[in-house]
């Protein structure tokens, strides 16, 4: 996104009525001509983005916190959108009398901080952002004249037929698109990753919210990071995020037909089968693997060398190192056991 100043993202609140008076409701603690230039989720905002909290009393599909007020020490936002009437808004204080996010540039009280957010990103932000790149082909890549590609792409690269690799991306040495591949805007991939025919990489998410009685799409405009050495099989998709990216770390493979929605964080060495699916802001550590079909519900973790057998559904975070199975999963023993009860009580 362009830079803009902290006063003017002030007046247009204003004028939106999304803010009533700058004073007491928006707390300056750095010059009205401090510039945000980006955005990102609370616990990685930096001086220089824009972010959101909604209070940690908010609960989620999967009945998980939202980021906890214990925690917002840490947070370095330059620009924070709060609930009004969290805090006295003249102190913006917490009632032990402790500064409240001192970390925060400016701290803007609203209505509804999430749709604060998402019309500040569909007024500042720019829907294909890092859009300075455009067409920067090295010499060794290979493109196929049916390709339409305006990012970066490395050395040694090969480009397929009906290929589209939008203004933004960015693919690394060595990567290859075979044929109707789609790498969106801001979207960068690591070196020798393949994408095998259908691949889409960093489409919108499938996020809504609700305000005033209507759902309203949520902007995913973050895009996604994907580290070196990763296949996806035909037709996968991989979200882009809503403040920050999607991430995939190195050395994952995933088969055909596999889901990846916005704000999932996987680690390195994953494997996912055929069909098998996260919903958003799924956190896969290291290791993981899902068979075919198996399901994983929004929000929850998947703990290092995780087993998630072939269409289980996943509905609460699971420990590292275990296997589970079934709907709702669960340990893969007890598992088989209920499966054992259950057709000896069929026979009877």
């Amino acid at each position: 996104m362009k830079p803009v100043a902290i006063s003017m993202v002030l007046d247009w609140l204003r004028a939106e009525g999304l803010l009533q008076d700058v004073a007491p409701q928006a707390v300056l603690r750095v010059a009205p001509s401090t510039v945000i230039t980006g955005f990102a989720s609370v616990d990685l905002a930096g001086p220089g983005d824009a972010s959101f909290w909604v209070g940690d009393t908010v609960k989620n599909e999967t009945n998980a916190n939202g980021f906890a007020s214990s925690l917002l020490d840490s947070v370095r936002a330059g620009l924070l959108f709060v609930p009004q009437g969290l805090m006295p808004a003249e102190k913006v204080a917490v009632a032990s009398g402790k500064e409240f996010a001192p970390g925060v540039g400016c701290i803007v009280p609203v209505e509804n901080p999430y749709h604060a957010m998402v019309c500040f990103l569909e007024k500042f932000a720019d829907s294909f952002a890092g859009g300075e790149c455009a067409g920067d082909v090295a010499k060794s890549a290979r493109v196929h004249a049916s390709a339409v590609v305006e990012g970066r792409v490395g050395e040694n690269a090969v480009v397929g037929p009906g290929c589209v690799v939008m203004r933004g991306a960015t693919l690394g040495a060595g990567c290859v698109l075979e044929a109707n591949v789609t790498i969106y805007s801001n979207v960068v991939v690591g070196e020798d990753c393949v994408f095998q025919a259908g691949a889409v990489i960093g489409s919108r998410g499938f996020g809504f919210y609700e305000y005033e009685g209507r759902r309203r799409p949520v902007p995913h405009l973050a895009g996604v990071r994907i580290g070196r050495g990763c296949s996806f099989g035909a037709n996968t998709v991989v979200a882009a995020g809503f403040l920050s990216p999607t991430t995939i770390g190195e050395n994952c493979h995933f088969d055909s037909f596999v889901q990846i929605a916005h704000n999932c964080r996987l680690g390195n060495n994953i494997f996912m089968a055929s069909q098998s699916g996260l919903a958003g802001s799924v956190t896969v550590e290291d290791d993981v693997e899902l068979a075919g079909g198996a399901q994983v519900a929004n929000h929850l973790t998947l703990g290092k060398g995780a087993r998630i057998a072939a269409k289980a559904g996943v509905t609460k975070s699971i420990p590292a190192g275990l296997t589970v199975s079934g709907f709702p999963a669960e340990e893969i023993t007890v598992w088989r056991r209920s499966m054992v009860r259950l057709r000896q009580m069929g026979k009877k």
